[in-house]
């Protein structure tokens, strides 16, 4: 795939651009250039043409539509007992959802099993776009994820491109989970206490952030005394109780003398609205009020999920062949 069809790919599935004179004007070339690339994915069936439209003038403007119907795409994280996938189009439209529930520490066969199963009875899918929780790397291996001993220092993009000749996007699960909420604000913290102990996802200026060494937001090193960090403490406290607190408010204090963001989003499903009331006062003893970061909550799996999809799309727009793949 060159660049200039990468590009009017994005014109058109994330611009949401319908013309060739629009088309023209963002990616900076002649007409004839722009009407031979349409001309080009209107043969390879990647978008079609639209009912004319009659403008000012009674001259008819030719509008173009992208097929996303007809291109697909597979987003999938890994819990410890279960994983959840999303189905997709390329205009990040849902067509079906599920959680599967297991009982076993064999992640990696069970993430094979399922992709296998479900690029069987989809043959439309494009991309695959998977999220672990565990730190992972440039190129998708998975650095560091003690609880998935079958995934733990694997590189795993490399194993399921391969495997499913397609391309495969591999994520942190918290880097996933901060994409599309990174969109609304200059610098978005969100946290998740969960199963697997709290984790970071950061953006900044709507790019995520992950570090020299891929380990930005593994908050759980952040040290509480001189026996226990913050994920030990929150692992054994009781939640509300003093402890809990205070390893929450040093996470959020972390954050606030460092990057300072605009707001730190905790999963709904951790928190209330009352502990951040809580939270926010306790921080306010140690930190001007006015300078402390929005904290709100939000649908992490919601959140997660449209993460991952917003990687399968940019996977697509940027890897797959003209006309997609064959099925």
């Amino acid at each position: 795939m060159t660049a200039l069809f990468s590009r009017i790919r994005h014109a058109f599935l994330i611009d949401q651009l319908d013309t060739i004179p629009a088309v023209r004007n963002v990616l900076d070339v002649s007409f004839p250039t722009a009407r031979k690339q349409i001309d080009q994915l209107l043969t390879a069936q990647e978008i079609e043409e639209t009912p004319f439209e009659l403008i000012r003038g009674g001259r008819p403007a030719k509008r173009y539509r992208y097929r996303t119907g007809h291109f697909h795409g597979l987003a999938i994280y890994l819990e410890r007992t279960y994983l959840h996938y999303r189905l997709h189009d390329v205009g990040g439209n849902v067509t079906a959802t599920d959680r599967v529930v297991f009982d076993t520490q064999d992640h990696f066969s069970i993430l094979l099993k399922t992709v296998t199963r479900l690029l069987e009875e989809n043959p439309r899918i494009q991309t695959v776009a998977v999220g672990v929780a565990g730190a992972v790397g440039k190129t998708g291996s998975i650095l560091f994820a003690p609880d998935y001993p079958t995934l733990d220092r694997r590189p795993l993009q490399q194993e399921l491109t391969e495997r499913f000749a397609r391309p495969v996007v591999v994520e942190n699960d918290m880097n996933a989970a901060v994409i599309a909420p990174a969109q609304e604000n200059e610098t978005t913290v969100y946290l998740y206490l969960g199963s697997n102990g709290p984790g970071a996802g950061i953006a900044v200026s709507g790019r995520v952030v992950r570090g020299a060494h891929h380990f930005a937001g593994e908050i759980s090193f952040i040290p509480f005394d001189g026996n226990q960090n913050v994920g030990q403490v929150l692992a054994t406290a009781d939640p509300h109780s003093d402890d809990w607190y205070e390893a929450l408010s040093r996470i959020v204090l972390s954050f606030s003398v460092t990057l300072n963001p605009d707001v730190i989003l905790f999963a709904a499903s951790d928190v209330t609205d009352d502990v951040l009331a809580t939270l926010t006062n306790r921080c306010a003893k140690r930190f001007p009020l006015d300078k402390l970061p929005q904290l709100c909550l939000s649908d992490w799996e919601n959140d997660y999920l449209d993460g991952l999809m917003q990687l399968g799309i940019q996977s697509f727009i940027e890897q797959i062949p003209l006309g997609g793949l064959p099925r």
